[in-house]
């Protein structure tokens, strides 16, 4: 099979993307018992994430609420408040009409909540929470805070949280599948093919075991296109975070974000076919750095 390195969409977002999945996806990891008849879904599209490379991020108002959430892979970031917060502000102007906050009345606005699920492969609490307040300076009469939910949905911890929705659940078993495949074969087969042979003995497990069967069935190959995008770029950033740290703590990560770190990036994107337009703005996001410092690379 040809694999198109230029794949983009992800598979979290695609399994979520209706508003039945994401009710339940919803109900499960909140408690809640909101139906499908008598509930409002709004999705959104994030099209200026702070978060990932990937367009693997969800965003949606439920009721009276604006729920962004997150699909997260590696390991848990704590500024993800200081980016939450970043977001939500930009999110706020867009479904506002800015004229209004200059009125006297009050202006109501729906309720925002911050979810990860964290999917990396380092240890992880089952349910955590990240708050905004413990990156100030001075932590005395704080008058703002911002609190994420991260939840653990590796399919290993057996969260009963993820095991409330059976897409959750699913899903989390067939990324199990393709690591654990990944270990399995990967000094026996051709690291050019190990990925794609390990998503493709993961799908067809999966439809056997009727989980994910139908989805799968519809769509193996964009999986086999999605995943192959996905985990390639995670194993780019477990080798720039390796290469800092062997450089030496400060000084290595400096030299790792600055050099190494775009260099790797840049080279991992050219392989995956993207555009020099779609590098540029990729790797902005990513590390915060100029479009002049990128071009050098290029």
């Amino acid at each position: 099979m040809n694999i198109n390195k230029n794949y983009k969409d992800s598979l979290f977002t695609r399994l979520f993307s209706n508003e039945k999945e994401i009710i339940n996806l919803y109900n499960a990891i909140k408690n809640t018992n909101y139906k499908l008849e008598d509930t409002n879904i709004n999705i959104i599209t994030l099209d200026d994430v702070l978060f990932m490379d990937r367009n693997n991020d969800l965003c949606f108002t439920i009721n009276d609420k604006l729920v962004v959430l997150i699909e997260h892979q590696s390991s848990i970031n704590k500024n993800m408040p200081l980016r939450f917060l970043l977001y939500i502000a930009r999110e706020y102007e867009k479904i506002l009409d800015n004229k209004n906050i200059y009125k006297t009345k009050l202006v109501n606005i729906p309720k925002p909540e911050f979810i990860v699920l964290y999917n990396g492969e380092s240890k992880y609490e089952k349910v955590s929470k990240l708050y905004l307040s413990d990156a100030f300076c001075d932590k005395i009469n704080i008058n703002l805070e911002l609190i994420v939910d991260v939840i653990n949905i590796n399919y290993e911890e057996h969260n009963n949280l993820v095991e409330k929705s059976t897409t959750l659940n699913d899903y989390s078993y067939f990324i199990y599948l393709v690591r654990k495949y990944i270990k399995e074969y990967k000094n026996s087969i051709d690291k050019s093919y190990l990925l794609e042979h390990c998503i493709k003995i993961a799908i067809k497990e999966c439809i056997d075991k009727n989980i994910l069967k139908e989805f799968l069935k519809q769509n193996g190959s964009e999986v086999i296109n999605m995943l192959y995008t996905e985990f390639n770029l995670e194993d780019a950033k477990l080798i720039w975070k390796q290469e800092a740290f062997e450089d030496g703590f400060e000084d290595g990560l400096q030299k790792g974000l600055q050099k190494g770190k775009i260099e790797g990036m840049v080279k991992l994107l050219k392989d995956l076919n993207y555009s020099n337009v779609d590098i540029i703005k990729t790797v902005k996001k990513s590390l915060g750095i100029t479009e002049e410092e990128i071009k050098r690379y290029l």
